[in-house]
């Protein structure tokens, strides 16, 4: 894929750096056209990178440099764009396997004391609340009640635990092992199915059906 360029020969994140006051309070997505000088640069301002693996990899749209990234202190959060699936363990699956098939290396994103899931997860807990500006990512006073409750009784998970369980569910299982996500508080997700999945499927066949003469 070829880079966009201005008149001046500088890329959108160069001349980003060069001209405005990127900082915390930035989340730029996807961020997989940069070059080494930008990836460090960029990390080291405070900004997020907002990643959707699944998407940049359907798009065809390159590799983000997670390992750099992360070596230069780089925040990263995990979304989704184009809902050609939605699948929050895939995406970070996507995002580790990239890096092994670029770099021909394995564990990439572990470090000395987290396991690659490990990291990786909570990675993204403090660049999604920095990106959001949302109190979340921890189980403390003063934080949103957002969690999320893994099938332990799966035999992707059997006998797991701690960073274990996290790098079974990212890396043999998927998101069927989610039983239960609360948002807010509010008990969004119950085992395995979202509240108003009834009727967010009806709508979306209703849909599908008024608009498949067009398609």
């Amino acid at each position: 894929m070829v880079k966009c360029k201005n008149s001046g020969g500088h890329g959108p994140v160069e001349w980003a750096l060069d001209n405005m006051e990127l900082d915390a309070r930035w989340c730029l997505i996807h961020c997989t056209q940069m070059t080494t000088q930008e990836t460090v640069r960029l990390a080291q301002s405070g900004a997020v990178a907002g990643l959707c693996p699944i998407t940049e990899s359907n798009l065809g749209d390159g590799i983000f440099d997670a390992v750099r990234w992360t070596d230069s202190g780089g925040e990263i959060a995990v979304g989704s764009d184009s809902n050609i699936r939605i699948a929050l363990s895939e995406e970070l699956r996507t995002l580790e396997y990239s890096q092994r098939l670029r770099d021909g290396a394995r564990a990439t994103l572990a470090s000395i004391e987290y396991s690659t899931g490990r990291r990786m997860f909570e990675a993204i807990l403090r660049g999604g609340a920095q990106a959001t500006q949302r109190k979340t990512g921890r189980l403390e006073v003063g934080y949103w009640a957002d969690m999320l409750t893994l099938d332990t009784s799966s035999e992707h998970l059997w006998g797991r635990a701690n960073d274990t369980t996290l790098d079974a569910w990212i890396f043999a299982g998927d998101d069927r092992l989610v039983t239960n996500v609360w948002s807010a508080g509010r008990h969004m997700v119950k085992d395995g199915e979202h509240v108003e999945r009834a009727n967010i499927a009806a709508a979306y066949r209703q849909t599908i059906d008024a608009l498949k003469d067009d398609l």
